[in-house]
């Protein structure tokens, strides 16, 4: 599975997920679209993928995560769009958009604290 992780061009900066493989669209769209529950999603696959579960679900904003331990399916609540994906690129997908997220909060905060770290004074 290939695909980069790229930036929105906003005042407040989103990462979105562009696969190479277009059938795996949903997946951005579902990262984008449940950003805010990153922490619950994350937690929910570790359980899964350490055996601590056998099968977890989600549901958020626009979407529904079956996750197994072999295969998450993600399913678009509005239009019923389903998309199997194998649990370990999902963990591996969700893990560096969680890590993107970070990287544009701590931007913000360095921003809003005065230190620009593209002009180093010393």
């Amino acid at each position: 599975m290939n695909y980069k992780i790229k930036i929105t061009e906003h005042k407040h900066p989103v990462p979105y997920v562009v696969f190479e493989d277009k059938k795996y669209d949903l997946l951005g769209e579902f990262l984008l679209a449940e950003r805010s529950f990153r922490r619950d999603i994350l937690s929910i696959t570790n359980d899964v993928d350490f055996g601590m579960s056998e099968t977890e679900s989600f549901t958020g904003n626009a979407f529904t995560l079956e996750i197994n331990k072999d295969i998450c399916k993600i399913t678009n609540d509005s239009d019923n769009r389903e998309l199997e994906v194998s649990t370990e690129d999902f963990k591996a997908v969700l893990l560096e958009y969680i890590y993107a997220l970070r990287e544009i909060k701590v931007k913000e905060k360095m921003a809003l604290l005065g230190h620009d770290h593209d002009h180093h004074h010393h």
